[in-house]
């Protein structure tokens, strides 16, 4: 499977020097009004009901519809959607800004796939007349006519330019190929304007080479694409055919058979350029009746590998790790697994969607270690932020000062987790107890820890969740916050020393507790180094994670479906950690519903959805909180659609209507 690191990112920027210009993005509040602002309190609310989630899908695809769009008939990019709208600048030449080194044609597909999801929850053709009006017949023209829309004869790039590689490259006279950009010159360059550079610093068609071009705007082409677009544009046909495929209109028919054809040529551009790409697999696969690619299409596992697990559990020591700046391979897998089961929501993919959704937005939560993050929110995709050896490299706390502030927050993780919540609680009604089913697994012969937002019982007494262990002699409980071990021991004698590790094969150190009849307590890493442990009210003592700012020195993380091993004297206990299904199901609410509230206040207050807030570049013509953002409003619209679809009881899956096999 193609996933989207953020190395593979970087290496799509292309431009040393535009990495260097986000990578050196300021992270500057205004004031310290600024600092709790109104929709960071939002999502107490109540959730939204039916009908006003229909009424804010409405005025976000209409914002996109009457902004974004290129809606110029005699323009040969009529559909296309803008990633960036400036909207101060609106009626001027530089309202639109395109990146060179973006994937920037990708949010129109995922805007795309969004109408497709919207038609499905409400029926109300605007969506679908969008759709098949506007987007989708710009996509269909590129992916079925690249062979005489572009040529890599030409080449206006100045010397020295970035030259693309054979995944990337544009092959003379093929078909599917989407580039990077496609204008008349509607929009400007981001990396030319920050540079002050007449020519691009990467492969392309400028047919205003040698031209008096002051505003840098862009006519003509690049010659670049990529593997990870090629997914998007995939889920977009997937769901546009699957929409159109049984309509009785003779226009609807016609598309169809369009989106067959480009899903062909997409698959058969990325074998060129490439190899088998599961979603490309999947697209091409049903929208022409192969079943050899659908075979392609790996099967879900119920394995719980995912950032959050890579980052904190299964870690190799030293390495950085990003924060996800995306959910594309979630949804990916989502999408491809519902094409390979023949429309049926295999319990392997409903789990793992569930554990995606429940679990991703946790490193984002243990970075905010001074403000509950609001649900919803997540860092913004182009400000990078890491985690090594189960440990941020900074905190939310860490940002303080004149000329420093929380890191800036994104457009696109947090709203697309969101759509992954929709699918995530229609499985939960539409199998319940399977996340349970799996603990049991994952657990087997081992005792069952549970993880508590807050482990603290009534009065800081015992939490009614703590599982009792009996070990050598001494009787222990231990419950689990999301930052540390909860445990209480009672034994004879003046002391007991207890070893507590993770296994098997998980990174992290072991950690040395010495509990004295007296109530004092130390404990020490396997390397003989402090560990920081805490009272718990009248409940035993709180050894805070690695991952918990608090901790000193490292020793494991606590991570959902864990498995870990107390050692007392010569006897062993093994514990899995996994909160309840209850818990699981409250959380993907709060982060849905909860999250569509603060967005709508985000779109109150700024009117309109920012690529990114808190963050402003140093260099000119790049104000991100300042460009309203198309892929924002596409995944946002998405997730309204799947809570709609919640509130309703309907299933995404079977609404989609694939053909069985």
């Amino acid at each position: 499977m193609i996933t989207v690191s953020h190395k593979l990112f970087l290496a799509r920027m292309c431009s040393r020097a535009f990495v260097h210009c986000w990578m050196i993005c300021s992270a500057v509040f205004a004031g310290a009004a600024e600092r709790d602002p109104a929709w960071t309190r939002a999502h107490l609310k109540p959730a939204m009901t039916a009908d006003e989630t229909r009424a804010f899908m409405k005025r976000l695809a209409q914002f996109v519809f009457d902004n974004h769009m290129k809606r110029d008939a005699k323009s040969p990019q009529r559909g296309m959607i803008y990633e960036y709208f400036w909207v101060e600048r609106k009626g001027r030449a530089d309202q639109f800004i395109q990146g060179e080194a973006l994937d920037t044609m990708h949010d129109g597909a995922w805007f795309a796939a969004a109408l497709v999801n919207a038609y499905r929850a409400t029926g109300d053709r605007f969506y679908k007349e969008t759709l098949t009006q506007w987007v989708l017949p710009f996509y269909l023209r590129m992916l079925n006519h690249s062979d005489t829309l572009f040529s890599a004869r030409r080449d206006d790039a100045a010397p020295g330019a970035h030259k693309f590689n054979k995944e990337h490259a544009l092959q003379e006279g093929e078909k599917g190929f989407v580039p990077y950009w496609w204008d008349d010159g509607g929009s400007v360059s981001l990396e030319r304007r920050g540079k002050n550079q007449a020519l691009s610093p990467i492969q392309c068609t400028d047919l205003l080479a040698g031209k008096p071009n002051p505003e840098f705007l862009l006519s003509g082409y690049s010659h670049g694409s990529s593997n990870h677009m090629a997914q998007d544009l995939a889920v977009m046909l997937q769901q546009a055919w699957l929409m159109l495929r049984n309509s009785a209109e003779p226009s609807d028919k016609k598309l169809a058979a369009e989106v067959a054809e480009a899903a062909k040529n997409l698959h058969e551009c990325r074998l060129r350029h490439f190899n088998h790409i599961p979603m490309c697999c999947a697209a091409f696969g049903l929208t022409n009746g192969d079943p050899a690619e659908l075979k392609r299409v790996p099967q879900p596992t119920w394995l719980p590998e995912n950032h959050y697990w890579r980052a904190l559990y299964d870690f190799k020591p030293g390495e950085r790790r990003a924060l996800p700046g995306f959910a594309d391979d979630q949804q990916y897998r989502y999408y491809f697994g519902i094409a390979k089961a023949g429309g049926s929501l295999p319990r392997t993919l409903g789990f793992k969607t569930i554990y995606d959704a429940f679990t991703e937005p946790m490193l984002y939560r243990y970075y905010s270690d001074d403000a509950d993050a609001p649900p919803g929110i997540n860092r913004f995709d182009l400000h990078v932020m890491n985690v090594r050896d189960g440990r941020l490299e900074d905190y939310r706390s860490d940002r303080k000062g004149p000329f420093k502030g929380p890191r800036p927050i994104g457009s696109r993780m947090g709203p697309q987790n969101m759509v992954c919540c929709g699918w995530a609680l229609q499985t939960l009604r539409a199998q319940p107890g399977l996340w349970e089913e799996r603990c049991k697994a994952q657990c087997r012969q081992d005792a069952r820890v549970f993880i508590e937002e807050s482990a603290g019982g009534a009065a800081g007494g015992a939490p009614a969740s703590a599982t009792s262990l009996a070990l050598d002699g001494v009787t222990l409980r231990l419950v689990s916050r999301r930052d540390a071990l909860v445990l209480e021991g009672k034994f004879e004698g003046a002391q007991v020393v207890l070893r507590i590790f993770s296994r098997p094969d998980a990174q992290g150190g072991h950690a040395v507790v010495t509990l004295r009849k007296d109530r004092t307590v130390t404990a020490v890493n396997d390397r003989a180094e402090p560990l920081r442990i805490l009272p718990h009210g009248d409940f035993g003592w709180a050894l805070p994670y690695t991952v918990a700012k608090q901790q000193t020195a490292g020793w494991a993380n606590g991570v959902e479906l864990g498995c870990y091993s107390i050692q007392v004297g010569g006897e062993t206990r093994n514990f899995c950690l996994a909160s309840s299904e209850a818990a699981v199901k409250a959380r993907l609410e709060r982060e849905l519903a909860g999250g569509l509230r603060t967005w709508e206040a985000i779109f109150d207050q700024y009117g309109y959805i920012p690529t990114g807030i808190g963050c402003h570049s140093i260099l000119p013509g790049v104000v991100w909180d300042k460009f309203s953002d198309a892929g924002g409003y596409a995944h946002l619209l998405s997730a309204a659609a799947q809570w709609l679809m919640y509130l309703e009881k309907k299933s995404d899956w079977e609404l989609q209507g694939v053909p069985s096999r």
